[in-house]
């Protein structure tokens, strides 16, 4: 299962990064799940599609996050994802409608640089 294979191959990372504690790897693929499914909607509303990579992305992200989540996080995990969806979607909102030009740049390059964080755990 692609689940099962991303795991291994990506939860080294996070494991380095957090000192192997599996509930901070979980609060962090959990993140990257919220985060990654704003960047669907958000392609989704400014252009009507949504990028293959990006869906993969997210998809594979969700994978992880299923295969590892205890029953008795669900509901956490769940508030983890919702909280980092909608910090990710303030960003890309802020970046596209702030009337500040320095403002928008800076909200977009933190929305990037919170993408690229998820996606290079990700990278096989």
């Amino acid at each position: 299962m692609l689940s099962v294979y991303l795991l291994s191959a990506c939860i080294t990372a996070p494991a380095q990064a957090q000192g192997h504690d599996p509930e901070a790897q979980l609060r962090t693929f959990a993140a990257c799940v919220g985060r990654l499914t704003a960047i669907v909607e958000y392609e989704w509303n400014m252009s009507g599609t949504v990028s293959a990579e990006t869906a993969r992305r997210r998809d594979a992200a969700t994978d992880i996050v299923a295969a590892i989540v205890p029953v008795e996080k669900s509901r956490e995990v769940l508030s983890w994802r919702n909280a980092a969806k909608q910090a990710q979607s303030n960003l890309l909102s802020r970046a596209t409608s702030s009337g500040d030009t320095s403002d928008a740049r800076w909200a977009m390059q933190q929305a990037r640089q919170f993408e690229t964080a998820c996606t290079a755990l990700l990278t096989l």
